[in-house]
């Protein structure tokens, strides 16, 4: 899967890339998904999109931020990462704020549903754990750190 300007989000079958109708105009910045039929795209003013194996439609993300990044651990545990240090938490069926620094974050990744990775505007490197009811956001780099309550949900 590939996304760009203007909604565009090409899927590659192996030997050809084909355009799919996404039924957004706003530029996509990211695209992960966990199978065939679960693939979620994230792009400005806070766009997500999520393809079930047929068709994409859009979903309620709760942020008007532009999303740049995303990714997941599963179907039903997902982050996507945006401009002003927004991040969003997929639970399986809603999208909620999640928390998250000042600063605009531009990628995520995880090593599994605990252990997160988030990098971001000047430089900024940072670890959130889930293993335990509060959650740390720290950048070493910088020397800083953020304590964010709320539960692992």
């Amino acid at each position: 899967w590939a996304v760009g300007l203007s909604g565009t989000i090409l899927k590659w079958d192996g030997s050809t890339w084909t355009a799919q109708t996404s039924g957004s105009i706003e530029y996509l910045r990211g695209v992960w998904g966990s199978d065939a039929s679960n693939i979620w795209a994230v792009g400005d003013f806070g766009t997500i999109l999520k393809w079930n194996g047929t068709s994409w439609t859009a979903q309620t993300s709760g942020t008007s931020q532009s999303l740049n990044g995303l990714w997941g651990a599963g179907s039903s545990t997902i982050w996507a990462v945006g401009a002003s240090g927004v991040i969003v938490k997929w639970n399986g069926s809603t999208w909620s704020s999640d928390g998250g620094p000042l600063q605009s974050l531009f990628g995520v990744w995880g090593s599994d549903a605990s252990n997160l990775w988030v990098v971001g505007e000047a430089g900024a490197i940072l670890n959130a754990n889930y293993d335990s009811p509060i959650r740390t956001y720290t950048d070493p780099r910088m020397e800083m750190s953020c304590r964010l309550p709320g539960s692992p949900t």
